[in-house]
């Protein structure tokens, strides 16, 4: 019966494996097609040209439909071997996965966050500080595939990589652009190596490496369209590992990192040091304000001068539009021509609706604050799951403007603290979520 249990289920994963390298060859071919097409339509528009709109609805309803049934499948294939304990080793891993991620990195990314990027990374390149001096200020062979064009909302670390990939430009826009892809798998390859470490002694090591490794989801989003939240993976993954092995300041030091990378690390600095203030670390304290305090002055020196550059971290460009988010939602709600609101009831209600939404996630977050007083045995590893809530909440309550992609790094806190059920399955829930809307 095991054998016949056996079998059905290799028969199984071959068909799943099948469709997926079809969808996913499919997929790769649909989104050249795409970008293709938006390149071409906006190289048009830059020289006031007519060109004929490729960029058709039923394409773009066609590549998501595509997307969603590899998501899918792969959900499938996880529930089919949810109880695998197989052994094998990391490099092997990467080999039987090897098609999955150099499809990824082969398919030609969809946003234009990509080429914001790069452009970001030529204004340093020619002296102009992209913290200080709008994108729309500087003519690159990329300007006129912005959509976004305002002042540098990633930090200067960020822009070491932006720099770099910027560099291969003068050849030909689409090698800086794969020159970032390419670093960006190589963090994904990265993360899912130090997953596999820390999960050494793990019974589940193989299966969760492999589901973080083929992930469709960080796949797309992580190295397909190269979004910089695969840096912030790696530093959600560094932090965790440092907190769980008693190493604070290498934690701290590390949210700063990432706080230099793009802002979102911020918040997570506050439930160290009232853990560390709990513990009654108070050498370990000092030198970590001393450290953060350093850091600051640096970065005002080297590449944030001024407030507007610190504010430019904060993306005020978005101002007070929503997307994708809770506040979309209710502003959608509010709308409703069944409703037959007006327009400045509408805005007084929403003004009325919004903090409350936010003071969701500001009372969600002091309870989890002061968690170390009240909770006993509260250790690195609440911490590190609480860094994850914490994160998921800010999504949830206080992100007006909300993108998909950035829910992507709530699974390296999944892959690290599997045994967090309730963690784990709000916050796979909430990716499938984002990933399909």
């Amino acid at each position: 019966m095991l054998n016949l249990n056996n079998y059905s289920n290799h028969k199984k994963n071959q068909t799943l494996l099948g469709f997926a390298i079809i969808l996913s060859l499919i997929l790769c071919v649909e989104l050249a097609i795409r970008a293709y097409s938006f390149n071409f339509e906006a190289l048009a528009n830059s020289t006031g040209q007519y060109l004929p709109d490729f960029s058709k609805t039923l394409n773009k309803i066609r590549v998501g439909i595509e997307y969603r049934c590899l998501i899918i499948i792969y959900i499938v294939w996880l529930i089919i071997n949810k109880n695998k304990k197989k052994d094998i080793s990391f490099i092997k891993i990467l080999k039987n996965s090897s098609f999955f991620l150099l499809i990824a990195f082969i398919s030609y990314p969809v946003t234009t966050d990509i080429n914001l990027y790069i452009h970001y990374g030529l204004m340093d390149l020619n002296g102009i500080n992209p913290f200080l001096n709008s994108a729309s200020t500087f003519t690159s062979k990329l300007s006129p595939f912005l959509i976004w064009k305002q002042t540098s909302t990633y930090g200067p670390i960020s822009q070491i990589f932006f720099m770099f990939s910027a560099i291969f430009v003068a050849i030909t826009p689409s090698l800086g652009i794969y020159v970032f892809k390419l670093i960006c798998l190589l963090f994904h390859i990265l993360n899912t190596s130090l997953i596999w470490r820390h999960l050494k002694t793990s019974p589940h090591k193989t299966n969760i490496t492999i589901a973080y490794l083929v992930n469709p989801f960080l796949l797309y989003e992580q190295v397909t369209n190269a979004h910089l939240d695969i840096l912030i993976s790696t530093v959600l993954i560094i932090l965790i590992i440092c907190l769980k092995n008693h190493k604070y300041i290498a934690a701290i030091m590390t949210a700063w990192i990432g706080f230099l990378i793009k802002t979102l690390p911020i918040i997570w600095l506050p439930l160290i040091f009232v853990y560390l203030i709990k513990q009654q670390r108070w050498k370990i304290l000092s030198s970590a304000i001393c450290i953060c305090l350093a850091i600051i002055i640096a970065t005002t020196v080297i590449a944030l001068p001024t407030v507007d550059a610190w504010r430019s971290l904060l993306n005020p460009g978005v101002g007070e539009r929503v997307g994708g988010s809770l506040y979309a939602v209710v502003k959608s709600l509010l709308s409703l021509k069944i409703l037959n609101f007006s327009l400045s009831f509408q805005h007084t209600l929403y003004s009325i609706i919004k903090p409350i939404i936010f003071s969701i996630f500001v009372v969600s977050y002091l309870i989890i604050l002061v968690k170390p007083y009240w909770q006993k045995n509260y250790s690195e590893i609440n911490l590190s799951i609480n860094i994850g809530w914490v994160t998921l909440i800010l999504f949830m309550f206080a992100a007006p403007w909300y993108c998909s992609w950035y829910s992507s790094v709530l699974l390296a806190v999944v892959a690290l603290s599997i045994h967090s059920k309730r963690f784990a399955i709000t916050s796979i829930g909430f990716c499938i979520i984002s990933a399909i809307t």
